[in-house]
């Protein structure tokens, strides 16, 4: 095209080859310019001074006071609106921007489902790197709610985020990577990634598990979940549930991956209907990173609002 500036780029043998192969039939020269500009935006955003403030700030007072209250490595508190919409995209920007910065070559993700997560996907930067990313849910799909479960939202990561990735969709063996002996590394390398709500009969988690399941729960009074280990009306782990088709890690796990200096399993939640089961997870030692705003933080310390 005659709007293109011209630019000579080398290519691989093989890659000539299937290149040469196409060249008629498809565009090779807006195929590249769409490939530049999504690596060279990605390297821009990580050099804006935005970003670097972001890597650079040192916590403040109060994500201080509330990760010393409850055992955590890291609290990010983003200043919100008061609407639960606004909430859940401002926290899916802050835990995009956190895993943005950290997630490097051979890194593993693990990422549960909701709409919280979505949001969390689709503010992700698109980055060349090679991980693996494990979906953990249960079921295969939710016909409802098809953008939230976990599996689209590996899918998306690896078609949207990372196309050198490596998904792993609900149903396959967990332990197969997320293995207790992982290998340790110098620096945060492994990220579990999951929100947590109440659990009702009209709840998402309810309809995705179907009727059955649901009473069963409720019945035992089941009252919240973080990544799909469930707490009764006393913030107590309840057993975990056994289906079908399903891809979890245990409440023993989390523990145990909280407590290595490599790993962040990242709770982001908000909001004031989340706030009993964000305490819940918090005190079970299931996270050691929280991703929250600004009032739950204070929530979270039995701060009057009325001193923010």
């Amino acid at each position: 095209r005659s709007d293109m500036a011209r630019l000579n780029i080398s290519l691989p043998d093989d890659l000539y080859k299937m290149a040469d192969k196409w060249r008629h039939r498809v565009n090779l020269s807006e195929i590249c310019a769409r490939a530049l500009r999504s690596e060279l935006e990605a390297a821009e955003s990580h050099r804006s001074a935005q970003a670097l403030f972001s890597a650079l700030r040192s916590p403040s007072p109060l994500e201080s006071r509330v990760a010393s209250l409850y055992g955590l490595s890291e609290v990010i508190v983003s200043e919100t609106a008061c609407r639960t919409e606004d909430v859940r995209e401002q926290l899916g920007v802050a835990a995009a921007t956190y895993l943005n910065r950290y997630l490097c070559d051979d890194s593993l993700l693990a990422i549960g489902g909701g709409r919280q997560m979505w949001c969390v996907v689709r503010n992700m930067t698109p980055r060349q790197v090679r991980l693996t990313i494990t979906a953990l849910g249960v079921r295969q799909n939710d016909p409802q709610v098809l953008h939230a479960h976990a599996n689209t939202l590996s899918t998306l990561l690896w078609l949207l985020y990372s196309p050198r990735a490596k998904a792993q969709l609900v149903g396959e063996d967990v332990e197969k990577i997320w293995k207790p002996d992982l290998s340790v590394e110098a620096f945060p390398k492994h990220f579990v990634l999951g929100s947590c709500g109440p659990f009702d009969a009209n709840s998402y988690l309810a309809r995705l598990l179907g009727k059955e399941i649901s009473t069963a729960l409720l019945k035992r009074h089941t009252r919240g979940d973080f990544l799909y280990q469930f707490f009764d009306k006393n913030g107590e782990l309840l057993p975990p549930l056994t289906l079908e088709h399903q891809s979890m890690l245990s409440a023993e796990s989390l523990r145990q991956l909280s407590q290595r200096a490599d790993t962040r399993i990242v709770l982001v939640a908000g909001g004031s209907e989340k706030l009993r089961t964000i305490e819940f997870t918090l005190r079970a030692r299931l996270c050691n990173v929280l991703v929250t705003d600004l009032l739950t933080a204070r929530k979270l310390l039995g701060t009057d609002l009325e001193d923010v």
